[in-house]
């Protein structure tokens, strides 16, 4: 009798747990891409930070990628064509008038293409990302200066969201 009431106890908790997990799942609110945190893929340590663009910026969003090692490693400004509806994430290095480009494309649960038509009218952040060209942009910006001090190189990995920021 007592085995019995041992395994009724264990499936009550953890009955119990699931129900508490899945309550907290379906009560986290839904957040748009300015205000969602992206993780690499490959599990290396890297976040992409979306945020509110500067004051007075043309800009629709910031986007910082941070590594514990290394915050932040590079800033950008987001920007989305006008027509098809491109969205970009632009980097300037300081003291330069030079502008690099890279291509963001997002992407459902199901690996469908998910970039919004018009940057903040996304019911939620997709679940996935992907910046083109990324990779060998860090390459040629960090090459002979990452060590065991410095974040490793980057890939041209998908992003995978993880949160939404605590700004939202």
């Amino acid at each position: 009798m007592r085995l019995y009431e041992l395994r009724m106890t264990m499936r009550i908790i953890l009955c119990s747990i699931g129900v508490l997990l899945l309550s907290e799942s379906a009560l986290a609110a839904p957040c748009k891409i300015a205000q969602s945190v992206y993780r690499d893929a490959d599990g290396k340590g890297f976040e992409l930070m979306f945020g509110a663009p500067p004051k007075g910026s043309p800009f629709l969003a910031s986007a910082t990628l941070r590594h514990p090692q290394q915050d932040p490693l590079y800033r950008f400004s987001l920007t989305q064509a006008s027509g098809y509806g491109a969205i970009s994430l632009m980097f300037r290095q300081q003291h330069s008038q030079q502008v690099q480009s890279f291509r963001l494309n997002f992407f459902s649960q199901d690996l469908q293409a998910a970039t919004p038509g018009v940057f903040g009218q996304e019911p939620q952040a997709p679940k996935y990302a992907f910046i083109t060209d990324l990779g060998s942009f860090d390459y040629y910006q960090r090459r002979g200066k990452i060590s065991d001090q410095t974040p490793p190189q980057i890939a041209d990995m998908m992003w995978v969201h993880d949160r939404c920021s605590s700004g939202s």
